[in-house]
C-alpha cells in the first residue's frame, strides 16, 4: 500500500451523496494558503456520461486524464476548478487499470501541493492522508458494497443529514507540515 499525505481522499456509497460538494468545500479552504489540485477518477462504464459530464479523451496506455479548463461548463471537475483547485484532472480508467492510472498521475506532482480526490476504490491500493466516506440513503441507484471503504474511512459523513458537521469538518480541515489537521476536536465517525 502506498502512502500518499498530501491527500485527501473523498469516496460515497452512492452518486447524489454529496462527494463532490464537500470536495469542493474542502478546495475552498485549503487553496487559501496552499496550491491544491482536483481529481476526479472514474472507471470505464458504458452510459455514465450524463453522470460525469462529457470530457474530450486523449488515451494514454488504456486510461485517458483530461485538464478540465472550462470552470463553467457544470461538470463535477469544473465545479473543483470554480472552488479554488489551481488545476483540475478527470481520470478514466477501466477498474484493472486504474492503479496505473493514478500512480502515472502523482508521478508528476510534488508532496507540497494538495491532492483532493473523488474516488472510493483508489482506497484499495493507496493510503491517503485523509479518507472520508459520504453516505447516502436510501442509496439512488444500485447498491454497491462499502463496508470495507467504512471501515477504512477516517470519517464518515451523511450528507443529507449532516449538514453542520459536514461544515465544521471543512472550517476546521488544516494541512500543516506535510499532514491534515484540525483547528479543534474532530473524532473519527
Amino acid at each position: 500500500m502506498i502512502n500518499i499525505p498530501n491527500m485527501i481522499l473523498v469516496g460515497g456509497n452512492s452518486r447524489n451523496s454529496g462527494k463532490t460538494t464537500i470536495a469542493c468545500n474542502i478546495i475552498s479552504k485549503l487553496s487559501i494558503n496552499q496550491d491544491v489540485i482536483g481529481l476526479k477518477i472514474t472507471g470505464i462504464r458504458p452510459g455514465e456520461k450524463d453522470f460525469h459530464g462529457n470530457h474530450s479523451e486523449e488515451n494514454i496506455s488504456g486510461f485517458s486524464i483530461i485538464e478540465e479548463v472550462d470552470s463553467s461548463a457544470g461538470k463535477d471537475t469544473s465545479r473543483m476548478l470554480e472552488a479554488g483547485a489551481r488545476r483540475v484532472f478527470y481520470i478514466r480508467a477501466q477498474d484493472i487499470l486504474v492503479r496505473k492510472a493514478i500512480l502515472h498521475f502523482i508521478s508528476g506532482y510534488t508532496t507540497t501541493e494538495i491532492l483532493v480526490c473523488e474516488s472510493r476504490s483508489l482506497r484499495d491500493f493507496f493510503h491517503p492522508g485523509l479518507f472520508l466516506m459520504m453516505n447516502r440513503f436510501p442509496v439512488m441507484g444500485k447498491p454497491k458494497p462499502v463496508a470495507q471503504y467504512i471501515a477504512k474511512a477516517d470519517f464518515t459523513l451523511d450528507f443529507a443529514r449532516q449538514q453542520d458537521e459536514i461544515i465544521q469538518f471543512c472550517r476546521s480541515l488544516d494541512f500543516v507540515d506535510g499532514h491534515f489537521c484540525f483547528s479543534n476536536s474532530l473524532s473519527k465517525a
